[in-house]
């Protein structure tokens, strides 16, 4: 029964994921609105670090997302796999 409802959990997941990405507006992005632009006189950063951040929490939210998903999975099965067995 366990194995019964695991399946139609992950079933919902799936159909969840599947609906997301079906109504995800995928169309490039052209300039970024919210981008940095200094004040005259002054020159940019030499470091790419909030164009990065920009980036990651908008246009690629969903990868970081499903990556935090997996981190988590992978952390929780190693856990699983190196816990002691009781004897």
């Amino acid at each position: 029964m366990a194995k019964f409802k695991l399946f139609i959990l992950t079933l919902a997941f799936l159909a969840a994921l599947m609906a997301s990405l079906s109504i995800t507006d995928w169309g490039p992005v052209t300039e970024h609105p919210l981008s940095y632009s200094p004040a005259e006189g002054l020159r940019l950063p030499e470091s790419g670090v909030g164009d990065i951040g920009f980036e990651i929490f908008t246009i690629y939210v969903f990868s970081f997302e499903v990556l935090a998903l997996v981190l988590t999975a992978a952390l929780i099965g190693a856990i699983w796999v190196a816990r002691k067995e009781d004897a």
